[in-house]
C-alpha cells in the first residue's frame, strides 16, 4: 500500500472517532441517554477493528485520559475539513548536481632532416615515380597525384584529385582548383623559377592525363590515370629524357599559366598577382649547399563530459 493511502485511511478513521466522541459529548450535555449509549457502542465497536499497532497510533493523536466517559472535546468541523481535505505535505525531492568532466589530451610530434643538395645538371628521370633538376623535384605518387618540390625551399605543391591544388605550408589539402583558372579547360602550365616549365593536360573537372616537362631543349613526359594509354607498364614517367622539346612545344598548348614565386610554392598570374599559396618562410634567392627541414604537427584532443548526479541526504 503507498504512503499516500494509508496515509488517507488513516485521516478518515481519525476523523470518524472524533465525531463519535463528539456525539457522546453532545449526548451527555443533552442528558440523551440513549444516543450517547449508541455512539460508545459505535466507538467500541471501532476498537475492536483497529489493531494494536494502529491504536496506539490512534491514541497518540486523539489522547482520552480516564477512560471515554470523561472526554470532553470540542470539535472545529472547519479543522476537521481541512485535515482530511486540505493540501498534503509534497514528498521531499532527491537534490541533484551538475558534474562537468573535462578532458585534454596533447599530442607533439617533431622530425628534424638533413640533407646536402647534390648538383643535378638538366632535367633528370630517375625512375617511373621521379624525376628533377637541380632545383625541383617531380613526385608521382599514383596515376592522380604529382607532387612538385622546391629543393631550395623544401616547400611543395601537389596536384591531385581532379584536379586539386595542396601547398605545403597552408592547412588541409585543398588550398585551390585547376578550375579556379578560367582561360583553358584541359591545359594547366607551371612556370618554376629555374626557367622549366611542366603543364598537365587534365581537364578541370578530372584526372591527370599526361604531364609535359620541358628544360631547354629536353623533354620528358609523363602518363596519368586518365590517359587512354594509361596501365601499369606505360603510366608515370617515361624512362628517358628526350630532346624534341622545341617541336614538342609547339604542340602542347599553355593553356591557363601560373607562375612561381613567393617561399617556392606561392603561384602568381602574369599580373603578379597571388593564386594559390601563402608565404610563410623567406623567399630562397640562391642554392643552399644543404636543406634543413623541420617539422612539427601537435594535436589536442578535447572532451567534455556532463553528469546529473542525485545527491545523498
Amino acid at each position: 500500500m503507498s504512503d499516500t493511502i494509508e496515509r488517507n485511511i488513516t485521516d478518515i478513521r481519525m476523523a470518524y472517532r472524533l465525531m463519535l466522541h463528539s456525539k457522546i459529548s453532545e449526548a451527555r450535555q443533552k442528558g440523551d441517554k440513549t444516543a450517547e449509549k449508541a455512539a460508545s457502542s459505535d466507538l467500541e465497536k471501532d476498537d475492536v477493528l483497529i489493531s494494536e499497532a494502529a491504536k496506539s497510533a490512534q491514541s497518540g493523536n486523539v489522547s482520552a485520559p480516564g477512560g471515554v466517559g470523561d472526554l470532553n472535546i470540542n470539535i472545529r468541523l472547519a479543522d476537521l475539513y481541512k485535515k482530511i481535505y486540505g493540501p498534503k505535505e509534497q514528498p521531499q525531492q532527491t537534490p541533484q548536481a551538475l558534474v562537468i568532466e573535462f578532458f585534454q589530451q596533447i599530442e607533439t610530434e617533431a622530425s628534424l632532416t638533413y640533407a646536402n643538395l647534390e648538383y643535378v645538371d638538366g632535367l633528370v628521370v630517375k625512375n617511373a615515380n621521379l624525376a628533377e633538376t637541380d632545383r625541383y623535384r617531380f613526385e608521382f605518387s599514383d596515376g592522380s597525384t604529382l607532387k612538385i618540390t622546391d629543393k631550395w625551399s623544401a616547400k611543395s605543391t601537389t596536384i591531385w584529385g581532379d584536379p586539386h591544388v595542396d601547398t605545403s605550408d597552408q592547412e588541409g589539402d585543398q588550398n585551390g582548383d585547376f578550375k579556379d583558372l578560367q582561360r583553358s579547360d584541359k591545359y594547366t602550365t607551371f612556370m618554376l623559377s629555374d626557367n622549366t616549365r611542366i603543364t598537365f593536360t587534365a581537364r578541370d573537372n578530372g584526372v591527370i592525363e599526361e604531364v609535359d616537362i620541358f628544360r631547354g631543349s629536353q623533354h620528358l613526359k609523363g602518363l596519368g590515370a586518365g590517359s587512354t594509354n594509361w596501365d601499369d607498364k606505360n603510366g608515370l614517367f617515361a624512362q628517358t629524357v628526350t630532346y624534341d622539346a622545341y617541336s614538342a612545344l609547339s604542340l602542347i598548348p599553355v593553356g591557363d599559366t601560373v607562375y612561381a614565386g613567393g617561399d617556392g610554392n606561392d603561384w602568381f598570374d602574369a599580373a603578379k598577382n597571388l593564386i594559390w599559396g601563402y608565404t610563410s618562410g623567406p623567399i630562397v634567392t640562391g642554392r643552399p649547399s644543404s636543406v634543413i627541414e623541420f617539422t612539427y604537427n601537435q594535436t589536442i584532443t578535447q572532451q567534455l563530459t556532463i553528469l546529473q548526479v542525485n545527491q545523498q541526504v
